[in-house]
């Protein structure tokens, strides 16, 4: 059904995508885990070993904070027959706007792998990442099509490979 929705580019009814909280709920205990493994080290060696589990114990860190943002906010995207896309968390109101004048920005891996969308949706920004979303392929091929209506500034990735 949703195949043929997308590629129909037609929109015939509203479609919600929703985040894969799985894999970041998994990132987030991992990193929990090896974290408390890095601090359980720095408490219990008496040497320069000490420092070196300390500092190293950063690094997951911000993959933590990383990864509890999605879980605290989950963002969903709406996308609206009428050709509207809606940002929603899981509280607060939601932002909705024209995608072809949202969209302003899109971030490139390469010349065919698009990693995000970028939107000015009153007042505010948002990215959209489909590869984080439940039918992401679908969220990217509605998408697609919008990157041809107006001059849209293209991004580099700095560091993301699938």
């Amino acid at each position: 059904m949703w195949d043929e929705i997308v590629r129909d580019k037609t929109m015939t009814e509203t479609i919600t995508f929703r985040p894969k909280l799985r894999s970041t709920i998994i990132g987030v205990i991992f990193h929990f885990c090896l974290l408390g493994i890095l601090l359980y080290c720095w408490n219990s060696i008496d040497s320069i070993w000490s420092m070196i589990f300390l500092i190293i114990a950063i690094i997951p860190t911000f993959f933590i904070i990383g990864f509890l943002k999605p879980i605290i906010f989950v963002q969903n995207v709406i996308i609206g027959r009428d050709k509207t896309i809606t940002i929603r968390h899981w509280f607060g109101k939601g932002y909705t706007e024209k995608i072809a004048k949202a969209l302003y920005e899109i971030v490139m891996i390469n010349e065919d792998d698009i990693r995000s969308y970028r939107f000015h949706i009153q007042g505010r920004k948002f990215q959209v990442s489909p590869c984080v979303y439940e039918r992401g392929e679908d969220l990217s091929e509605i998408l697609k099509p919008f990157l041809r209506r107006k001059n849209i500034s293209i991004k580099p990735a700095i560091l993301g490979r699938k």
